[in-house]
């Protein structure tokens, strides 16, 4: 997967996730990040934990399109939960740390 084109930040949280490294994720996280899943506002640590650190395995498969100087990513997810679709993620830092993370499927 390319990722030369991500925000160094970002491109560190997407290595994190499919990586399953938690303590890596959430150091790059501001303490009040807001996250919101297909719209509705979640709770952060527990979302990542459900989504990603969990039982199921998930992870971004393709990198496909980045917009946003790089803090928007649209691309192939798998989750063995929910199973694979087309996502987007985007990212708002502040500072050193990712402020927001707005996730969602990409309608067909």
């Amino acid at each position: 997967m390319t990722t030369e084109a991500l925000n160094p930040l970002v491109r560190a949280a997407i290595e994190a996730m499919n990586a399953r490294n938690r303590q890596a994720w959430f150091s790059l996280f501001a303490d009040d990040t807001v996250l919101t899943d297909d719209g509705s506002v979640r709770d952060f640590i527990q979302w990542s934990d459900s989504e990603f650190f969990g039982k199921t395995k998930a992870y971004l498969m393709s990198v496909d399109r980045v917009e946003d100087d790089g803090m928007t990513i649209y691309g192939r997810f798998h989750s063995d939960q929910w199973g694979e679709f087309d996502t987007f993620m985007k990212f708002k830092i502040q500072g050193d740390k990712i402020r927001r993370l707005d996730v969602g499927q990409v309608d067909a």
